[in-house]
């Protein structure tokens, strides 16, 4: 992780900031896609090892100054909480974990360990990123969560995800967009569905802002995509 850290820009402390370059950022890019890759290769990770991954990504990949670096770092976020989240410990500490960044947009740094923590962007867009991390994240989350007593938690995350769908950022609108269509039949969603997507449409024709008009596009793909295509006559 030093090889890691050390590419990224000094935060704010009393020595002037170090300047970002291509090869830095070409290192963080080349380093989060590898880490990207362990989801799809036949590699056990436990919840402590989650628990210092998710943190890590929080606290700097998603709060990167660059986009490619942004977008690489919420992609890992994403497949590794689907691929790895799933026990009853990790969702004890990935829900709260998640609720809280996303309030603040602030990372938590009692989960880093024994990580560096003394290059952590705080700056406004910093926070941004962290947030829009936490609800594509809470969208992996979600998909672990069974049964009726769940339902009510479903149905937060859904309405999350709807709510981000308004994001300035297309890439950030297509992973909620992915995360929507996998939660169409969890939770109370179906009994829902009707009125969600009266509410996208109406987005979509009417809004005054090209991000919301996007991303309601977006929602109404994931709706039809996860409830299957008769949703499209069902609706209207």
């Amino acid at each position: 992780h030093e090889a890691l850290v050390g590419q990224f820009k000094t935060g704010p402390q009393k020595v002037p900031p170090e300047q970002d370059t291509p090869a830095k950022i070409a290192a963080r890019h080349g380093i989060l896609r590898a880490l990207a890759a362990l989801t799809s290769a036949d590699v056990q990770i436990d919840v402590q090892t989650l628990t210092l991954l998710t943190s890590f990504l929080m606290a700097y990949g998603i709060a990167d100054a660059d986009e490619g670096v942004k977008s690489a770092s919420r992609t890992a976020l994403r497949d590794f909480v689907a691929s790895y989240g799933s026990s009853d410990a990790a969702i004890a500490f990935l829900l709260p974990h998640l609720a809280k960044i996303l309030k603040t947009g602030v990372a938590d740094k009692d989960t880093l360990g024994e990580l560096s923590k003394d290059k952590i962007p705080e700056d406004t867009a910093a926070s941004d990123g962290r947030k829009e991390g936490a609800v594509v994240a809470l969208g992996s989350v979600a998909l672990h969560l069974k049964g009726a007593e769940n339902a009510s938690k479903i149905d937060a995350t859904v309405d999350m995800l709807l709510q981000s769908l308004k994001t300035s950022s297309e890439d950030v609108q297509a992973s909620v967009a992915d995360a929507l269509a996998k939660l169409m039949k969890k939770g109370n969603t179906q009994e829902r569905i009707e009125p969600l997507l009266h509410e996208m449409v109406e987005n979509c024709l009417h809004s005054d802002s090209v991000a919301v008009r996007r991303g309601a596009a977006y929602g109404i793909s994931a709706a039809v995509k996860g409830s299957g295509i008769a949703a499209l006559k069902k609706y209207g």
